[in-house]
């Protein structure tokens, strides 16, 4: 029987469409230029690299110079962005506890997003939040599944995971947690009624 749900952030639950042009429009550079460079440096970032890590070399790149304050302002605008969760996404949050379920949220992203959902509308409606840069483990890494499967105290078998990339979906798949590959809001309530989650 499956007594948790963990579900990936980016994508899955959020999905920012204003993502690359609300930052673009405040650095006031292309959003196009801002996008090609936006991921280069993110795996260490999600990592735990410190913010001025990522957005100094990110605004240097854009030709702009760097202030701390720029630095925590991007900082700030990006979490903002990752933590506005779908509707139908948040309603998939609440329907899963509602049915009896542990439910997690579970993603690669910074401390400074890991902050922001601690605070966020939807905290109240998970029982879990695991952030890479905090925990010191990505996804795939075994290590990152095991550790969360350790911390909800269950057995891979009772563990059911949605993420929108295919290195993720395999590396829970690998350590036995039953894993599904994330395309919409309407397929992944299929796929936990086809578990039995949801009715």
């Amino acid at each position: 029987m499956i007594r948790a749900v963990v579900f990936d952030l980016g994508q899955v639950l959020a999905s920012p469409p204003n993502l690359y042009v609300d930052a673009a429009d405040r650095l006031g550079v292309s959003a196009a230029d801002y996008e090609a460079n936006y991921w280069a440096d993110r795996p260490a970032y999600d990592d735990g690299a410190s913010d001025a890590e990522y957005w100094g070399p990110l605004l240097r790149t854009l030709g702009l110079t760097p202030t701390d304050d720029d630095i925590a302002e991007m900082a700030r605008l990006d979490s903002e962005l990752w933590i506005q969760v779908r509707p139908e996404a948040h309603a998939l949050l609440r329907d899963t506890r509602a049915a009896g379920r542990t439910v997690a949220v579970l993603s690669n992203a910074p401390h400074a997003i890991a902050a922001a959902a601690e605070h966020s509308a939807w905290r109240a409606d998970i029982d879990r939040l695991f952030i890479s840069a905090p925990m010191g483990y990505s996804k795939p890494e075994p290590a990152c599944f095991r550790q969360v499967q350790h911390e909800l105290g269950l057995d891979a078998d009772q563990i059911a995971f949605i993420d929108d990339r295919h290195p993720n979906v395999d590396g829970a798949l690998a350590v036995g947690w039953h894993a599904h590959l994330w395309a919409d809001d309407a397929d992944t309530r299929a796929w936990l009624q086809e578990l039995g989650v949801l009715q």
